[in-house]
């Protein structure tokens, strides 16, 4: 593997590198939108799997038990482990990576969306029936939209995870910022080049998290009355 770009003109290896960043600033972009490209299909098969199973999970203690049951089970297979499973199948392709980043946010977001389903007072469902809602339409005016602040805490943290996660990507060449971490411990060690793309990575999981939280703010306005 070839140095990267100012690799021969660092001095003393230093941990960070302004000319490193500057000399690779659209291989920097580029991975970047590869790495939310990855972060936004997992989450968000994730959680349009999510949804469906938890909203059917609350209709008996039983389902709800495999539900949750089955979503810790997949967490806790290792992430390096799930890639060599479906390389076989998908090859270097990002489903490799997605389908078990996919997997991993179940844990989180049933559990939120769980949690936040259960939290709608009792009385909103009953003024909502006595107005002749359906169950279905209960569920998406009431007690969805209640939920909501819940759900996009779950959002916010399995959106977080997989950025992190996303990572793992770089070892069947998937792209992202993960390709050049491990590209720079394949360089000699390359400090500035794994610290760029660490740091990348960071601030990349803290405005995702910022802009969940002002749509979370946006779509719920009753919540900020309610505060005040």
């Amino acid at each position: 593997m070839h140095p990267p770009a100012g690799f021969t003109l660092h001095v003393g290896n230093p941990w960070f590198s302004w000319h490193y960043v500057t000399s690779n600033w659209s291989t920097i972009k580029t991975a970047a939108r590869q790495h939310i490209s990855l972060t936004l299909i997992s989450v968000g098969i994730g959680f349009g799997v999510a949804l469906p199973i938890s909203a059917l999970a609350r209709t008996s203690p039983v389902l709800r038990a495999i539900v949750l049951g089955t979503s810790s089970a997949l967490y806790a297979v290792p992430s390096l482990a799930a890639i060599v499973a479906l390389y076989p199948f998908f090859g270097f392709s990002r489903w490799t990576v997605v389908i078990p980043l996919a997997a991993y946010s179940l844990v989180i977001l049933v559990r939120n969306i769980l949690t936040g389903l259960d939290g709608v007072p009792a009385e909103a469902v009953e003024a909502a029936t006595g107005m002749g809602f359906s169950p279905f339409r209960t569920f998406l005016r009431v007690r969805l939209p209640l939920a909501v602040p819940t759900i996009v805490a779950g959002l916010r943290l399995a959106t977080v995870s997989t950025i992190e996660l996303v990572v793992i990507g770089g070892y069947v060449g998937t792209g992202g910022f993960g390709e050049y971490i491990i590209e720079g411990f394949e360089n000699n060690f390359y400090k500035a080049e794994i610290t760029t793309y660490i740091i990348a990575t960071v601030l990349l999981a803290l405005i995702a998290d910022a802009l969940l939280l002002v749509a979370q703010r946006l779509v719920t306005p009753w919540s900020r009355r309610g505060a005040t």
